[in-house]
């Protein structure tokens, strides 16, 4: 049985997804609209409703959201969520609890930017975050 996660932080990296959960599917990419992305110390996404995110979605198993969860820091640092994609799937996502003021690590970022293009986005969602608070 598998579900859909939905990822917008360095789980959009295919290198780092096959190390944490061996056996998840890349299953394609989408923009999210209303929500924007921050970058801090990590990436988290904040309501917007005039900003779209680029969002990775992987084909994962309960064991493999099990493993995310011990990854996220779940419940404390962040909450996994149901959340209604725009083309009538759902999927679950990661929602930071905790302001984690940044700048990000040089590797994270180089992990982002790996992951944009492991899905072929846009860079320019990540930039723009990079530029604001990165």
């Amino acid at each position: 049985m598998s579900d859909l996660y939905a990822a917008y932080g360095s789980n959009l990296s295919h290198a780092q997804m096959r190390q944490r959960c061996p056996g998840a599917e890349p299953a394609g990419g989408l923009s999210l609209p209303g929500w924007r992305l921050v970058l801090r110390r990590y990436a988290r996404i904040e309501p917007d409703p005039a900003a779209t995110c680029p969002v990775g979605l992987w084909r994962v198993t309960p064991a493999h959201l099990a493993v995310l969860d011990r990854h996220e820091g779940v419940p404390q640092v962040y909450e996994r969520r149901r959340l209604a994609l725009p083309d009538g799937r759902a999927a679950w996502i990661y929602l930071e609890r905790v302001d984690r003021p940044g700048p990000p690590a040089p590797g994270y970022v180089e992990r982002l930017r790996h992951g944009y293009r492991d899905f072929g986005f846009d860079p320019a969602a990540l930039e723009a975050a990079l530029a604001r608070g990165g």
